[in-house]
C-alpha cells in the first residue's frame, strides 16, 4: 500500500472516529435534556395543581418544537451512520483495490459541500438582518470545513483514478495474454 492509499485510509478512519464522537456528544446532550425536562415537568405539574380550573393545552408551542426536535436529532443521528456506511465502503475500495466502491463517497461528499454553500448563504442573509458576530462565526467554520473537505475530496478523487488507471492496465494485460496465449503455449513445446 502506498502513502496516498494509506493517507485516504487515515481520512476514513478519521472520518469515522469524529462521527461516532459526535454521536456520544448527541446521546448525551439529549439525554441531560431529558433529564432537564423531567425536573421541569415536576415543577409544572406543581404549579397545574395550583390552577386547576385553567384548560390544558397539549398543542403548546414547547411541546411541538419537542417534538420537532426530536425529530430533528434522529434525522440527523441517520445521517451520521450513513456517513459511516458510505465512509466503511470507501476504507474497502481502498483496501480491495475496488475503486467503484469510491464513488459513493465522493458523491457524499459533494452533496456535503452543495450543502455547505447553501449554509454560507443562509449566514450572509443572517449578518445583515440578524446577530453579526454568530454570523460571522459560522461562515468562518464553514468556509474551514469547506476547505477541510475540498483538501479530503482531493485524496480520495486521486486515490480513485489511481485505482481506475491501475485497474485498466491490469484489464489491458490480461486481455493481450489471452490474445497472444496460443503462442505461448507453442513457445513453451519447442
Amino acid at each position: 500500500m502506498n502513502a496516498l492509499n494509506a493517507f485516504g485510509m487515515a481520512i476514513g478512519w478519521m472520518d469515522i472516529a469524529g462521527v461516532l464522537f459526535f454521536e456520544m456528544i448527541m446521546f448525551y446532550m439529549m439525554r441531560r435534556r431529558r433529564l432537564a425536562q423531567k425536573s421541569e415537568v415536576a415543577s409544572i405539574e406543581a404549579q397545574e395543581k395550583c390552577h386547576r380550573d385553567s384548560l390544558p393545552n397539549l398543542l403548546t408551542r414547547k411541546k411541538l418544537s419537542e417534538s420537532e426536535n426530536i425529530w430533528i436529532f434522529w434525522g440527523y443521528l441517520l445521517m451520521l451512520n450513513i456517513w459511516i456506511g458510505v465512509t466503511l465502503l470507501m476504507i474497502a475500495g481502498i483496501s480491495f483495490q475496488k475503486p467503484e466502491l469510491m464513488t459513493l463517497w465522493l458523491i457524499w461528499c459533494a452533496c456535503g459541500l452543495v450543502f455547505d454553500v447553501f449554509l454560507i448563504l443562509w449566514w450572509v442573509y443572517e449578518l445583515f438582518v440578524g446577530d453579526a458576530i454568530e454570523a460571522l462565526t459560522n461562515i468562518l467554520i464553514s468556509l474551514l470545513t469547506m476547505a477541510i473537505e475540498f483538501g479530503f475530496i482531493y485524496v480520495i478523487y486521486t486515490i480513485f483514478l489511481n485505482l481506475s488507471n491501475a485497474t485498466k492496465n491490469e484489464e489491458t494485460k490480461v486481455a493481450e495474454k489471452s490474445r497472444y496465449h496460443f503462442m505461448m503455449i507453442s513457445d513453451q513445446k519447442r
